[in-house]
């Protein structure tokens, strides 16, 4: 059963049978080469507390924030688990 990617870049989704963090791809959507981040990953985004957030959070693709979240300490890679 395929999984799910969400494009850093424009959030647009495809699915893929790999069961993994993030694929590195040309998004289906608006073409941009990058990571594709699994879905179950974007919802954890949604855990880092909005005062603890950067104040470009919501302007920064979706890796960049999964990876700031996991430099900071709050979400680890057990949590990431696909």
């Amino acid at each position: 059963m395929p999984d799910t990617y969400v494009c850093s870049a424009c959030r647009g989704t495809t699915d893929r049978p790999y069961e993994v963090r993030y694929i590195v791809v040309n998004c289906p959507d608006c073409g941009e080469h990058g990571r594709l981040v699994h879905e179950a990953l974007v919802s954890l985004l949604d855990t880092v507390p909005e005062e603890d957030r950067p104040d470009d959070w919501d302007d920064r693709p979706l890796d960049e924030r999964l990876l700031d979240a996991l430099d900071r300490g709050y979400i680890s890679l057990g949590d990431t688990r696909v």
